[in-house]
């Protein structure tokens, strides 16, 4: 009898588990309410894209290696102040800063190649650049 009646309330907790909504089904992403946040994380996506874009075509060439090494850096940083501002954390202004600082830098870099992954490099990268060097 003892076992019947665990078998019951055992049946009967996982029907009402199965039941229940799972946490992950509640969760819905955050607005950024921040149009600022909402603009520059805009310019920092478009940024990594040209990056990224840049950092193949001149990494193939050894003589720019260090415009594909300046890239990289640049999305490294830009990924991080993206996540900064989507959390809204505290570091935002110092993520920006960093990210502005590495734009600046590649941008530069980008100007010494001929390339038009890297003229829309550094145009990506001077916006950015500047978006950052806001928050």
């Amino acid at each position: 009898m003892k076992k019947i009646i665990l078998l019951l309330a055992a049946i009967g907790f996982v029907t009402m588990a199965a039941k229940m909504p799972s946490a992950k089904a509640n969760t819905t992403k955050v607005e950024i309410s921040n149009d600022k946040y909402k603009e520059c994380i805009a310019a920092c996506k478009a940024c990594v894209e040209s990056c990224k874009s840049c950092e193949k075509s001149c990494g193939k060439d050894s003589k720019i290696s260090s415009c594909a090494k300046t890239s990289k850096e640049c999305v490294a940083a830009c990924e991080k102040a993206i996540k900064a501002m989507e959390a809204d954390a505290k570091n935002v202004k110092t993520a920006c800063a960093d990210c502005a600082k590495a734009c600046e830098k590649c941008a530069a870099e980008c100007d010494k190649c001929k390339g038009e992954d890297s003229k829309k490099c550094a145009d990506d990268c001077r916006k950015t650049a500047k978006m950052c060097s806001q928050m």
